[in-house]
């Protein structure tokens, strides 16, 4: 194979979070071949993250949702095709993803063995570690496969990195300043409600609770962050805030769910001074944004791989015998009693936030 001027497309359509946890990767991969030209597959929201990062060419946008119901599927193939990688790595397993790699034309192709369609769709089809931790896993991808010189180095830098725009960065700051009537020394504490599955969402009382304990001992505004989606849960917090902390507490919890894109939220977290997210994708951007960060984990366990790892970084939690029940969460507690999350307590988690903003930046 041509050692220079290869063109190398990388597909990762997986959730947003996955996204922010390929980085490491994508530069690594970028420290093996540097004068490749290296093209990312991902959903049309993770694009604006990636622009801009040193080590990614271009980007390709492929909205799996809309585009496979009119022929996007096919239109994706031709595009691909058409633009003759040499090589193709695929961390993502599935079987769309597969189909893709198999009529993408391209001569070299690396996937998971446990991936879709993995036998016809990749030559080379790699073992997936269970053990690792995601980052670790991804860059394993690449040092058992396409770029084994990795093996020689005695580090891999695991740092996650995002892109900021400037007009991002303004509307955080904007948005800061109005809420705290332009205290520069301000920094919000950011509260990532929700999730994609009910079971990894703390209850609103426990979100509720902390944020009272938040605001009285650091004396900031706290900001409930989310999608529209998650306004709903955003004002249950806020009416349990209502009933059990003072007047002057609940003028500064704030709902900004709905209220800002996911590249401006990524920026408001880096003027944050703390989050604190369910096992989402909130946590990866925390940990991108080089702030402290607190996850709350209650289906899911951190041995999965998606823990935080980066530095001032901490786990909320309790032990049971039920967890974990699932690898992503579900609509239910299979048990009936949601113990995981009823019973991790705000003081629980308080104690976390303490231990992340005591550690030395």
């Amino acid at each position: 194979m041509q050692k220079s001027g290869l063109k190398i497309l990388v597909i990762q359509t997986a959730f947003i979070g996955d996204v922010v946890l390929t980085t490491p990767m994508l530069r690594a991969l970028r420290q093996c071949h540097r004068d490749a030209k290296i093209t990312v597959l991902v959903k049309p929201e993770a694009a604006p993250f990636l622009e801009g990062l040193p080590f990614v060419d271009h980007i390709l946008k492929f909205d799996k949702g809309k585009s496979h119901k009119y022929g996007g599927m096919l239109n994706m193939i031709r595009t691909i095709r058409a633009a003759k990688y040499n090589v193709l790595l695929s961390p993502h397993q599935s079987h769309r993803t597969g189909i893709l790699a198999l009529f993408s034309g391209i001569p070299v192709r690396y996937g998971y063995k446990t991936a879709g369609f993995a036998k016809l769709a990749y030559h080379h089809r790699l073992i997936r570690e269970p053990s690792k931790h995601e980052i670790y896993r991804l860059l394993s991808f690449l040092s058992d496969g396409f770029c084994p010189e990795l093996n020689q180095l005695p580090t891999l830098d695991s740092t996650l990195e995002l892109a900021e725009s400037n007009i991002s960065s303004q509307k955080a700051e904007h948005l800061i300043k109005s809420i705290t009537k332009q205290n520069k020394d301000s920094k919000p504490i950011l509260l990532a409600i929700s999730s994609v599955w009910p079971t990894k969402r703390w209850t609103p009382y426990g979100f509720a609770e902390l944020a009272g304990l938040l605001f009285d001992n650091y004396q900031q505004e706290i900001l409930l962050i989310g999608s529209k989606a998650d306004s709903e849960i955003a004002k249950q917090v806020l009416s349990i805030a209502k009933q059990i902390l003072s007047p002057n507490t609940v003028a500064h919890i704030h709902n900004l769910c709905g209220q800002t894109d996911l590249v401006t939220l990524y920026s408001l977290m880096r003027r944050s001074l703390v989050v604190v997210s369910n096992d989402s994708a909130p946590v990866h951007f925390g940990c991108a944004a080089a702030v402290p960060v607190v996850a709350i984990f209650g289906p899911t366990v951190p041995a999965f791989g998606y823990a935080p790892i980066a530095p001032r970084t901490a786990v909320a939690e309790i032990d049971l015998y039920c967890r974990p029940c699932s690898t992503h969460g579900s609509l239910k507690c299979p048990e009936k009693h949601f113990r995981c999350m009823r019973e991790l307590t705000a003081e629980m988690v308080f104690e976390k936030v303490k231990q992340v903003l005591a550690e030395p930046a």
